[in-house]
């Protein structure tokens, strides 16, 4: 690692751990992505307070101290800003005590999960969410509440 790299994550608080470029699996993942959050957070603080020493980062910069500006993209951002909606989930992603086994989550218990594994995870437990809120009309057609809602507007407009 060089010099001016490690200034920065001296300077942000980042676990040089968590730098390394090889594939630990999806807790390692998440592990980065929120020291990527929370150095952003960080590095924003310490610009308005005037306390950053450097030269000026972008967010490309910051994300590149983890992974590849484009894999941050099509596997981070694009899955783990969805976990926060399953509670589950974020507790096996975090390690935390209590947190549900692998089979209890995945059904299925492997030695290592992928972003593949995750994807399927958010899909499949995304369209459970989306079953609930859906409505049956008289004609026992599936309508979600909104369109169902749309279409009694539209009728007290018109009457």
């Amino acid at each position: 690692m060089n010099s001016f790299k490690k200034q920065i994550l001296i300077q942000l608080g980042v676990d040089p751990n968590l730098v390394d470029r090889t594939d630990g699996g999806l807790h390692q993942a998440y592990a980065k992505y929120k020291a990527y959050l929370q150095a952003c957070q960080t590095y924003s603080e310490m610009i308005s307070n005037k306390s950053w020493v450097g030269d000026t980062l972008n967010g490309a910069d910051l994300i590149q101290l983890f992974v590849s500006k484009s894999f941050f993209h099509s596997h981070y951002k694009k899955n783990f800003s969805k976990v926060s909606n399953h509670p589950d989930l974020v507790d096996w992603l975090e390690g935390n005590p209590g947190a549900p086994s692998d089979k209890d989550l995945w059904d299925v218990e492997k030695s290592s999960y992928t972003f593949k594994d995750l994807e399927v995870f958010l899909e499949e437990h995304g369209k459970k969410k989306k079953k609930k809120g859906k409505q049956v009309n008289d004609k026992g057609e599936g309508a979600s509440k909104e369109a169902g809602d749309k279409k009694k507007k539209k009728k007290q407009v018109k009457n």
